[in-house]
């Protein structure tokens, strides 16, 4: 009897370890989780406009912080120390960014002490000063230009629509002549038809 009563109180402990150890699964994974990225702007692999900062946003609050903006020639832009406001890292640029790609790295310390550090944070700039467009073979229709080379095709532009000019008056009076002529043999070719019937019914024509 004093066998089964002393084994109770193994069981019970049994089942309190148990349970403690389930308790401690389920609460150990926040406890020892590390800080990690979860917003930023402009988003991974997206494209923006303007872009004069970049801001990143993680888990945790952020004790120190560094940031760094290049593009793909390794060119960086950042513009002073990164900026911290509990879980928000800004990074200023030195004005907006260029038409292309960038990448940003960071190494952060969260709350935890662990520092965390990473460079696949890639973004694309649509924005900056647009590419000249390629100047036009001139003529009719050229691309409008201005100082040196307005002057050198300035000739030639107005050549081209003065000879374009002569062509359409040209083939207007062709065309009126052509109309003219026609209106004429229609003339002519009603009044030998008129002429051949009353030369035909001469007695008809007296008898009225």
């Amino acid at each position: 009897m004093n066998i089964f009563k002393s084994r109770r109180p193994v069981r019970r402990a049994g089942v309190v370890a148990a349970l403690a150890l389930v308790l401690g699964a389920v609460t150990a994974p926040p406890a020892l989780a590390h800080t990690r990225l979860v917003e930023s702007t402009p988003g991974k692999g997206g494209s923006a406009e303007s872009v004069t900062e970049v801001k990143l946003v993680f888990s945790d609050k952020i004790s120190v912080a560094k940031v760094v903006v290049k593009d793909d020639k390794n060119k960086t832009y950042q513009s002073g120390p990164a900026e911290r406001s509990g879980t928000t890292v800004t990074q200023k640029l030195t004005g907006p960014l260029p038409a292309g790609s960038y990448t940003v790295a960071y190494r952060v310390v969260g709350e935890d002490g662990h520092p965390i550090e990473n460079s696949d944070l890639t973004f694309t700039a649509a924005g900056g000063e647009a590419a000249s467009p390629a100047p036009s073979a001139g003529g009719v229709g050229a691309e409008q230009q201005t100082g040196d080379a307005a002057t050198a095709n300035e000739q030639p532009l107005k050549l081209d629509q003065e000879q374009a000019a002569e062509k359409d008056s040209g083939s207007g009076m062709i065309l009126w002549v052509l109309i003219i002529g026609g209106l004429l043999v229609g003339v002519g070719i009603g009044a030998g038809i008129v002429f051949r019937a009353k030369r035909k019914h001469p007695a008809a024509t007296g008898s009225e």
